[in-house]
């Protein structure tokens, strides 16, 4: 009898410890914001900006062979008699001029660490045009020098997408975040057309690249941009189909990296954003 009461004594203590119907379901009760990752806004078109100007610089050598006819006296010249053929070729630096770049893209939230900083994919639209020129170049043909510059229209129409990191009010949406911080870097499938009067047709390429932007926010978003193209491309490949006979251009060659683009970017809605809290 001793060892029964022993035992219903001691069920009854543990009984008493056990946690009540409304302590397990406090339990069991977990935060859903805890639980599952914390949302953030996508908000897309209050991450819309617009590159409302750029200017690109780029220079690399252009090799060209010319063929004409050295006269020794203005009455060679005029009688195109007693002429001798010269075959030159000679490198020069053709530099990127009257260059302008616009584009419009938006930022696409991937993860945000915390309020401040996000990790994004940048996709745009990208446009460039100039003129590519060179220095005179002077080929000494005795009686009447020949003389060669140029202006060569050049274009890129691109579509970059970049994987980014991004501090400040365009990853928060607010305005109490003034200072905007910007590094990524991406593939931008780029259309190019070089008209030198070659009938060359155009380039595509998947050009790589590295950028970063710094900015602030006073009403609308302002940024400044500096983007690195990379990689070297054979931009012209001209050889003259007769030249064996042909004089003048006989053959073009310029090759090297697309270089590096500064650009002034806005952020229109920026004043869409939360506006600054109260100190």
């Amino acid at each position: 009898m001793r060892n029964k009461a022993a035992w219903y004594l001691l069920a009854v203590l543990l009984l008493s410890y056990l946690p009540s119907e409304a302590q397990f379901s406090s339990l069991n009760r977990f935060p859903k914001n805890k639980t599952k990752e914390k949302k953030f806004p996508m908000a897309l078109h209050k991450r819309i900006y617009v590159g409302v100007y750029g200017k690109q610089f780029m220079s690399n050598p252009m090799t060209m062979r010319v063929r004409d006819t050295v006269y020794y006296d203005s009455y060679d010249f005029k009688d195109k008699i007693g002429g001798k053929e010269i075959d030159t070729t000679f490198t020069t630096a053709a530099r990127l001029s009257k260059s302008i770049s616009a584009f419009l893209g938006v930022s696409v939230p991937i993860a945000m660490p915390n309020e401040r900083s996000m990790f994004c994919l940048d996709i745009e639209a990208n446009i460039l045009t100039g003129a590519l020129t060179y220095d005179t170049v002077v080929v000494p043909l005795q009686y009447r020098d020949l003389k060669l510059a140029e202006t060569i229209p050049f274009m890129v129409a691109s579509l970059p997408i970049s994987f980014n990191y991004k501090f400040g009010g365009d990853a928060s949406l607010s305005r109490d975040h003034r200072t905007l911080l910007s590094a990524g870097a991406g593939i931008a499938t780029s259309y190019i057309t070089i008209d030198d009067n070659t009938n060359a047709e155009a380039l595509i390429k998947a050009v790589p690249f590295v950028k970063a932007e710094v900015g602030f926010v006073w009403g609308v978003g302002f940024k400044v941009r500096g983007t690195a193209y990379l990689g070297n491309y054979n931009l012209i490949d001209y050889q003259s189909p007769e030249a064996s006979t042909a004089v003048g251009m006989l053959s073009r060659q310029y090759s090297g990296p697309l270089g590096y683009n500064v650009s002034v970017i806005i952020m229109p809605l920026a004043f869409t954003w939360d506006k600054p809290l109260i100190r």
